[in-house]
């Protein structure tokens, strides 16, 4: 057993407690995911101090992809960063050093490090608050599928630990080059497609092979097109709220009556709670699988109901999109 595993054995055990105790409402496990989180890094500050002394800057750790949004489900990836003040070599080698031991210490608790290496250990997400609007301004500036894919998801990004005001500074720059350059339906372009859950007789569109045959994919066919909606509408309103259920219930009743507000974020979150309640969570990938066999024949309807609202909102949203830019009101 390594050093480091040792040191986070405890938070380990207190996490399969705490994940597995009841009622788990997607609200509640997402509570349970941010202390237990927070307990990890707490204890990696505290091993790298002992080592290399105290932050040399004052420093924002934030969160992005499902955990930045408060979406995680029973099983979660690493998707996280840092903003610290200095731009000094010295400080971004700690940071960095930090961002390593906070990645070894979450991979022990239960997160599994993030297969394309979205993590404060990695230098291109551990960066200085000037650094950071330059590399926003940068992806705007290129615009490449890969460039407005990690710009939208560090705008998932949400502080756990620290100065918030840094990411909120980062952010704030984003949206400007964003809104300059008019690039909302660049945006939208890259998260456009939705796979489909019915089919034209009403049956759920199941996979058909391999190891999740017969269940269905509830991240893409149905979480992702409220997703993806949410997020580029808080863009189009410069939002800061990174919950999909808050993007759309805060966004102005010019967009969204009130009524549809309250609506469609009440449908993400039973949509959550579904893939709770009927998930297969044997691991971080089976996560986004649906057992369908095993709900009712009311659960099943009120499931395509969800769906299809979720697939129409997208719809909506990619009209707004080009739209708005067309009218000219970036």
């Amino acid at each position: 057993m390594s050093a480091v595993t040792n040191h986070y054995l405890d938070i380990r055990s207190y996490r399969d407690q705490r994940i597995g105790e009841l009622p788990l409402t997607s609200a509640v496990l997402n509570e349970r995911h941010d202390d237990i989180m927070l307990r990890t890094i707490h204890k990696s500050m505290e091993l790298h101090s002992s080592i290399y002394g105290p932050p040399p800057s004052p420093f924002c750790f934030f969160l992005m992809g499902s955990a930045g949004r408060k979406e995680q489900g029973v099983w979660s990836d690493q998707d996280h960063g840092i903003i610290y003040d200095s731009s000094s070599d010295e400080t971004k080698l700690y940071f960095v050093s930090l961002g390593e031991e906070i990645s070894a210490g979450l991979a022990v608790t239960g997160y599994k490090l993030c297969d394309g290496k979205v993590m404060a250990s990695n230098p291109f997400w551990c960066r200085s608050r000037k650094e950071w609007v330059e590399q926003a301004e940068e992806w705007t500036n290129d615009q490449s599928w890969e460039s407005i894919r990690h710009l939208l998801t560090f705008l998932d990004g949400r502080c756990l630990i620290g100065e918030e005001a840094y990411l909120m500074e980062i952010k704030s720059a984003a949206y400007r080059f964003i809104h300059h350059k008019r690039l909302i339906s660049r945006m939208m372009e890259n998260t456009m497609h939705v796979k489909k859950a019915v089919n034209m007789l009403g049956q759920f569109l199941v996979e058909t092979h391999g190891a999740y045959s017969g269940l269905l994919n509830i991240k893409e066919t149905g979480l992702f097109p409220y997703i993806n909606a949410g997020r580029i509408l808080a863009i189009s309103e410069n939002l800061m709220e990174t919950s999909t259920a808050m993007r759309l219930k805060t966004l102005p009743s010019s967009i969204l009556s009130e009524g549809r507000k309250k609506s469609i974020s009440e449908q993400f979150i039973r949509l959550q709670d579904y893939r709770i309640q009927f998930g297969n969570h044997k691991d971080y990938e089976s996560g986004h699988y649906l057992f369908i066999d095993r709900l009712t024949k009311a659960e099943r309807k009120e499931l395509k109901e969800l769906i299809k609202d979720g697939q129409l909102l997208n719809e909506y949203v990619r009209k707004f999109a080009e739209r708005k830019e067309y009218d000219g009101d970036e």
